[in-house]
């Protein structure tokens, strides 16, 4: 229990990075915004910043999201079945999110490091090495698996309980 709460105080805590990184956009945007206009002094790397920005907030959310249970899914269908159906629908929602955050992971993890050791670096203005900018695929993708195998695992035991539960 202690190691789920860790892993809830992590996810809280990357939220709060993604909080931080939109602030970040929103002010080198408006800045951005300010110079170009009233001192005709463009910033190019504003936008290249902004995107790596968007990236990361992507892939530091999506645990939280699949926590929630806010992926997603189309409410009106899932509203007209019965409890059973929608418990079976969950388990293969979890089982098809931890195929996909597996592959995040393993080729995510593959790709970087095949990058850093080659030393290949993003041909912008920041000039930034590709592996810095790739990593958070295979982390965000290992957050997005943690939290799949704890849903998968608590909708396999609601359907094991299924009788108690009278479904």
């Amino acid at each position: 229990m202690k190691l789920k709460r860790i892993f809830d105080v992590t996810l809280d805590v990357l939220v709060w990075v993604s909080a931080i990184l939109l602030t970040l956009i929103v002010l080198s945007v408006a800045i951005e915004v300010f110079l170009r206009s009233a001192l005709n002094r463009p910033q190019a790397w504003v936008l290249e910043f902004s995107e790596y920005a968007l990236l990361f907030i992507t892939f530091l959310v999506a645990a939280l999201l699949v926590k929630s249970e806010r992926n997603i899914t189309v409410d009106i269908v899932i509203g007209l079945m019965n409890k059973k159906t929608r418990l079976l629908l969950s388990i293969i929602q979890y089982a098809v999110i931890c195929l996909v955050a597996s592959i995040f992971v393993y080729f995510g993890s593959s790709v970087t490091l095949d990058l850093y050791q080659r030393g290949i670096y993003n041909p912008t203005i920041i000039q930034v090495p590709m592996a810095y900018l790739l990593f958070i695929i295979p982390v965000g993708g290992f957050f997005i698996l943690i939290q799949a195998l704890i849903g998968f695992h608590a909708s396999l035991r609601k359907w094991r309980d299924r009788r108690d539960l009278g479904l």
